[in-house]
């Protein structure tokens, strides 16, 4: 297994000199702790997702870190121009969950310990992110993240994955799946027969069998952020 990437190692010292858990950075950003330990853990490309960046070094700074130290990570060198985060008034300083006006396209996932995927919250966003190029237009699109590593090395917990609620299902894409108790999970699309649908998981590689009257609905995913 590869290690993880010097980003992830450098944001752990930065943690550990602002004197902060993992458990209080993950409350404050509002995110599940297994979301926010897989930076430090698993992560394994060259730079942060800047908005999370952008949250930890107002964070960070609060407690004695360097400025700019934090923002280094997303590749945001010192001098660099970086516009202010608005937030909400009464909001937590530190959220990622504020919708602008740029920020249009809801985010349908959500988290809970013991459960290697998501939980759609269809139509009770917290979160709105800017909506790439190919989903301009589309009424019905929305996001979810990713969670747990059964889709590595194609899309890793904590990215964000776009979904085309309109586009066809073909064999081999990749989608996002809903069970009726509101489960989610991202699984690469194999066939589907009257009593049952056949997906495949990555890590480690292997086909399942979900039985159709389980399933609310499939989703293909049409793109995601910090692909690499």
């Amino acid at each position: 297994m590869s290690e993880v990437s010097e980003v992830a190692r450098r944001l752990k010292e930065l943690r550990e000199q602002a004197g902060l858990t993992m458990r209080a950075v993950s409350d404050s950003l509002g995110w599940s702790l297994t979301r926010y330990q897989h930076y430090e853990d698993r992560y394994k490309r060259k730079y942060l997702p800047f908005e999370l960046a952008r949250a930890l070094e107002e964070m960070f700074v609060r407690q004695g870190v360097p400025t700019g130290a934090v923002l280094q990570l997303a590749g945001i060198e010192g001098g660099q121009s970086v516009a202010p985060r608005a937030a909400p008034a009464g909001a937590r300083p530190v959220s990622l969950n504020a919708a602008t006006a740029q920020r249009d396209l809801p985010v349908y996932s959500a988290f809970r310990e013991g459960w290697d995927g998501f939980w759609f919250v269809a139509d009770e966003a917290k979160e709105f992110i800017e909506r790439p190029a190919n989903l301009r237009g589309v009424a019905n699109a929305f996001a979810l993240y990713a969670d747990g590593d059964g889709m590595q090395p194609r899309y890793f917990a904590g990215e964000l994955l776009y979904v085309n609620p309109n586009r066809p299902i073909t064999p081999n894409c990749f989608v996002a799946v809903e069970f009726n108790d509101g489960r989610g999970m991202v699984r690469q699309f194999l066939r589907r027969t009257h009593d049952a649908i056949f997906v495949r998981k990555l890590h480690p590689d292997q086909e399942a069998k979900l039985p159709a009257a389980e399933v609310k609905r499939l989703y293909r995913i049409t793109g995601s952020t910090e692909s690499a």
